[in-house]
């Protein structure tokens, strides 16, 4: 069957090859099989890195696809470099306009950035994304940012010998002089904290639960069969929540179905892990945690499929790893330790999976009160990202 030409939205984009050195060629993605190049860039440069999880082919090509809603108001373009015509390195510019809408800022971002330890290259793939958004009246280039804050935001600058858990990702450390070496300066840092499941639950959270409890507050499990009246209030909060948050975009409730693992989430949600906090029956405040499924994902080589899918179904209880992915609590309830009764019954029933670790977070390191609730749970800082930004 012949596949629609613009099927993805790389196929708009015009043929460019741009020669570096006699050796350098960057090119831009415009089919299927120059992206497979802009893909398989990662596979190269994290060869021999155990501690990187390759992204899932089907994600990834998906993201791209012309039909996404995201695509509506955003543009993009996407550049390979090719050293003796080889693919050694990647980067993606972007334009949200609901972003710049909201933000009243002329922002665009770089992303998917991936190279080999080559600043020759780093830096003509950098110079090829900053042409293009400044060729926009584009101001400040930011990233990384993989399009979207939730697909992936910051290079790694703590904490890199550790797996990333789920929606988590992993970059290489000279990633690091390569935005220096490049002028980036630092726009914003995003902090993970580490939970060492084999000690004891902080007594003072437990106390803070049962108070909670006292005051009428009452914590139940998402229910997975009555996906869609669940699903209903729980959008309306998350976007109410989230609106003043770093990184946060208003767009159309359609599209954010198909974010932040939504459209996944009547399969991957675990019910006992998914708590929501009612008073009076109505629901105030959610704790959404995963088990990390990286785990298992990180032998798939990115690839998933039938098999992929039941070797997950039938090894999930090898998992010994929990995610603390997002909490909501309207504002009105807040200050009154529901959150915190939230997290002590996640950490009971993590324990009670004989899980050893968890991880809390990414949090915006501004952002005082979530900080602040990671450690009281335990949570001890191990791993930062840094997203980075410069005047174009």
């Amino acid at each position: 069957m012949t596949q629609n030409k613009n099927k993805y939205i790389f196929n708009y984009t015009k043929q460019i090859e741009i020669k570096k050195s006699s050796n350098l060629i960057i090119k831009t993605v415009t089919n299927i099989k120059s992206f497979r190049d802009f893909y398989n860039v990662a596979l190269k440069v994290y060869s021999d890195n155990k501690y990187w999880v390759p992204p899932f082919w089907s994600e990834t090509i998906g993201f791209f696809k012309a039909k996404e809603l995201f695509w509506k108001h955003s543009e993009s373009i996407l550049f390979v470099a090719y050293k003796n015509n080889k693919p050694v390195g990647r980067v993606a510019a972007f334009i949200d306009n609901l972003f710049l809408d909201s933000k009243g800022k002329k922002i665009g971002f770089f992303g998917f950035f991936e190279c080999i330890n080559d600043y020759e290259i780093a830096s003509s793939l950098l110079n090829e994304a900053e042409k293009w958004l400044k060729s926009k009246n584009i101001k400040v280039m930011q990233g990384p940012i993989n399009g979207r804050a939730d697909i992936g935001s910051g290079f790694v600058t703590e904490g890199f010998n550790h797996l990333p858990y789920l929606i988590g990702h992993y970059s290489q450390p000279y990633y690091v002089n390569f935005a220096e070496k490049y002028n980036l300066k630092k726009s914003i840092d995003l902090l993970s904290y580490h939970i060492d499941l084999t000690k004891p639950i902080p007594k003072k959270l437990e106390e803070s639960a049962k108070r909670c409890e006292k005051n009428g507050i009452t914590i139940r499990n998402f229910n997975r069969f009555k996906f869609k009246k669940e699903l209903k209030w729980w959008l309306k909060m998350f976007m109410e929540e989230f609106a003043d948050h770093w990184g946060y975009t208003p767009v159309p409730l359609k599209e954010v179905k198909t974010r932040f693992g939504i459209k996944q989430l009547r399969w991957i949600v675990d019910p006992k892990l998914f708590l929501v906090a009612e008073l009076d029956g109505k629901p105030i405040g959610f704790r959404w945690t995963l088990p990390d499924y990286n785990q298992l994902f990180k032998n798939m080589n990115g690839k998933l499929g039938i098999i992929g899918a039941l070797s997950v179904l039938f090894n999930r209880r090898k998992i010994n790893r929990g995610r603390f992915i997002v909490m909501g609590i309207k504002k009105d309830h807040r200050g009154k330790g529901i959150g915190s009764c939230m997290n002590y019954y996640n950490l009971l029933e993590m324990k009670k999976r004989n899980y050893t670790t968890a991880e809390y977070g990414w949090i915006v390191e501004d952002n005082i009160a979530s900080i602040k609730a990671g450690e009281k749970i335990g949570g001890q800082l191990y791993k930062s990202y840094r997203v980075y930004e410069k005047k174009i």
